[in-house]
Order: C-alpha cells, then sequence, then structure tokens
C-alpha cells in the first residue's frame, strides 16, 4: 500500500492523526446519546434523535476516518498530491467537526439554526474535498484498480452529499414533498453501498496483498465491481423516482457485494506469511458482517439488526483495523525518514494485548446492541457503556503511537553515535 512512499509525497503526520483521533470523539458521543434516551426513541428510524445519531456515525466517524485515510493514499497509490496538505486538512477537519456536531445537533434538537450552520460548513468541507479529489484522480494516467474504485468512489461520495445537502434544505425550508422520502432513501443506499462499500472495497484491492501478504482478489472483481455498483446504484435512483420495482436491483446488490466479501475473506485465509495479526479479526468480523447484513437487507431489511450489523459490524470493525495498520506504519516511516535508528517496531507502537481489549470491548458492545433488538431494551445500555469505553481505549492506543512518535521526533537522530 505504501510502497516508494517518500517523505515529499507524503503529506505531514499530523494530517491523517487529526481525523483518527476525532472519530472516536464522535464514537462517546454517539454512545451517550445512546445511554441518555429511551429504547423507543433510539430504535425509531424516524425519530430527530435516531436521525442525528445516523450522522453522528455517518459523519464523524465514517467520512472522518475515509477523508483523512485518502489524504495519505492519494500521493501515494494516485500520485495525486495536494499542494498545501496542511491549510487543506484543517479546512476539511474545522469544517467536517462543526458542521457535523451542528447538524446532528439541529436534528435532535429541532433547531433551524443549527441545521443552517450545519449544512453550510458540511457543503464547504464536502465541496472542497471531492473537487480536489476528482481534480486529482481524473489527472491520474495509470490506474490501478485501487485507484480505479477510488475515481469512481469520488462520483458516487459527490452524489451522496448533494443528494444530503438537498434533504437537508428541505428539512430546513419545511418543503417536504411526495418525493422526499424516495430521495431520503436513494440517498441512504448511496451512503451505504457508494460512499462507503466502494472505497472499502479499492482499499482491500490494495491492503490485503500487501499488509497481509494475502492472494489478489480475482481480476474481475477488482476492474469492475465499483463500477457496477455505481451503475446500479445510479439505476436504483432511476427506478425509485420512476416508482418501479427495486426488488431485482437489491439482490444484484447483495449477489456482488457478498461475493466481494467473500472472496476477500477467501484472500485473508489463504494468506502466504500466517503469522498472527490482531488486526486480521477486525477484517474477518467486518467481512463475516457484511455478508450477514446483505442477507438481511434483501430478505428482513426492517430488522434492527441490520444497521447495527452494517455499520457497526463491518464499516466500524474494519476501518479500526485500517487505523490500527497505518498508524503505527506512519509513526515508524516519519522516523525512519528522519533518520532516526532506533525506532519501535511497527508492532511496538501500539501493544498487540492493548488492541485485543479494545477489539474484546468493541464486539461486546455490539453482541449487548443486537441483544437489546432481540430481548431487553436494558443490553441497549450495557452496549452503549461498552461502545463508550471501546472508543476510550481506541483513541488511548492511538495516543499512544503519536506519543511515542513526538518523544523520539524531540531526539538528535545522531545522538546514537555520540
Amino acid at each position: 500500500m505504501f510502497q516508494g512512499l517518500s517523505t515529499d509525497q507524503a503529506p505531514p503526520i499530523s494530517v491523517p492523526f487529526r481525523f483518527f483521533l476525532t472519530a472516536p470523539i464522535f464514537g462517546i458521543l454517539i454512545g451517550l446519546l445512546i445511554f441518555s434516551n429511551p429504547a423507543d426513541i433510539i430504535f425509531n428510524k424516524f425519530s430527530p434523535t435516531t436521525i442525528g445519531l445516523i450522522h453522528l456515525f455517518t459523519l464523524g466517524i465514517l467520512t472522518m476516518i475515509i477523508f483523512g485515510a485518502l489524504q495519505q493514499m492519494l500521493p501515494v497509490l494516485a500520485g495525486a498530491i495536494i499542494k498545501k496538505p496542511i491549510l487543506f486538512a484543517n479546512i476539511i477537519h474545522t469544517n467536517l467537526t462543526i458542521g457535523t456536531l451542528c447538524l446532528s445537533g439541529g436534528f435532535i434538537y429541532s433547531s433551524q439554526l443549527l441545521l443552517i450552520i450545519g449544512s453550510a460548513t458540511l457543503a464547504i468541507a464536502f465541496s472542497i474535498f471531492f473537487f480536489m479529489l476528482i481534480k486529482l484522480l481524473f489527472k491520474v494516467k495509470y490506474l490501478t484498480p485501487t485507484v480505479s474504485a477510488m475515481k469512481v468512489f469520488s462520483i458516487a461520495g459527490a452524489i451522496t452529499a448533494l443528494l444530503g445537502l438537498y434533504l437537508v434544505g428541505q428539512h430546513i425550508s419545511g418543503n417536504i414533498n411526495s418525493l422526499h422520502y424516495i430521495f431520503v432513501n436513494i440517498h441512504i443506499l448511496f451512503g451505504l453501498f457508494g460512499f462507503s462499500t466502494i472505497i472499502i472495497m479499492g482499499v482491500a484491492f490494495q491492503v490485503i496483498p500487501m499488509f497481509y501478504v494475502a492472494p489478489d482478489l480475482p481480476k474481475s472483481i477488482q476492474n469492475k465491481y465499483p463500477r457496477v455498483l455505481l451503475g446500479m446504484l445510479i439505476l436504483f435512483a432511476l427506478f425509485s423516482i420512476l416508482k418501479l420495482d427495486t426488488y431485482l436491483i437489491k439482490i444484484i446488490f447483495t449477489i456482488l457485494i457478498s461475493v466481494f466479501a467473500f472472496y476477500a475473506l477467501k484472500s485473508l485465509n489463504n494468506r502466504r506469511r500466517p503469522v498472527f495479526d490482531v488486526t486480521l479479526w477486525y477484517w474477518k468480523i467486518s467481512l463475516v458482517s457484511l455478508i450477514i447484513s446483505m442477507f438481511l437487507y434483501i430478505n428482513h431489511p426492517d430488522n434492527l439488526i441490520l444497521p447495527i450489523l452494517f455499520a457497526l459490524g463491518f464499516l466500524y470493525s474494519l476501518l479500526q483495523g485500517m487505523i490500527y495498520k497505518i498508524v503505527p506504519f506512519l509513526s515508524w516511516f516519519h522516523l525512519n525518514s528522519k533518520g532516526y535508528f532506533q525506532i519501535p517496531t511497527l508492532r511496538e507502537f501500539i501493544k498487540e494485548d492493548s488492541i485485543k481489549i479494545q477489539l474484546y470491548i468493541y464486539m461486546s458492545s455490539v453482541f449487548f446492541f443486537i441483544l437489546s433488538t432481540i430481548l431487553s431494551s436494558i443490553f441497549l445500555y450495557i452496549g452503549s457503556g461498552l461502545f463508550i469505553v471501546s472508543n476510550i481505549l481506541l483513541i488511548s492506543n492511538i495516543i499512544i503511537a503519536a506519543k511515542k512518535y513526538h518523544e523520539i521526533s524531540l531526539t538528535d537522530p545522531m545522538a546514537i553515535f555520540k
């Protein structure tokens, strides 16, 4: 994933780190929001609190991590260099953070002012980010499957953002017409299968062989799936607007995404160097959750387990696994590039035992969230408490790695020879 990386290409380490450190803070807020509200409000997908909670996750966690990671990956994987990376990161991070808080708060507290501030700042963040992304990616001549997937993601992500801004504009004006809920469904599907799944596919094409010394996924999946998914999303939107039956399209989504997950799991299970790596658990849990989610999507779309498994079992699990790979590598890489010889190994920046504990607590929270939909709402609050703890541990683990990097970077790299 990071082969050929040089300090001239790579943005400063503070660029991705600020996004990775912010995401679990939103995770803590989500846990507190669940803990402080009745279960019937949380389980009602149309309640203002739940809509606010969903956007805390999709913007504060999902978008935050993806935007942070892409700023690191763009110059490395695509040779697309952002000229002023710190200024760019400051603008995106500030507006995304403020926008997420205000938009979610606007829904939760029914505040038109917060919705206006939130939509305005998010419009700034998304328009600048996707303008830069599309501008850089569509100049790239050598297209790997990952870069091609990133190009498709840039289109799907821009459409998702435009739909979101249109919907919140209707909400602010109170002009909610008959098409509103159709566009809500289109926005949701573009967010789930376009914004999130396509970029995760693209990253998987590169990460699985590089980080885990595993076989490549089939070329047909790498070369065709992201574009086919985008095409099916556009078709779904047209069918929905024309009020045509979309069930066949949903079946195709289910088959495509499940096949990707199956082959990704198969690749991970056939690694050429089967050394134990705790981050593999995040990937495998994520991919299994994705397959189960797709089964529920086509057979039981209203089952409350579906959003829990897709958002927390699939998306957040995988993103945490990515963070635990990227943070130690970047810490090591930047120190090595500065000429330091005595550097912790990748596994020493964050101890595996600390990662395991965080994983166990995180998966326990997901388990209790699922139980709350089947047995008793009391499990919802146990799950939210564990979810808060897991996010505290995640941010602590990232800080530990960042602290080790900072402490070493303050020393003289040539001190070993004196």
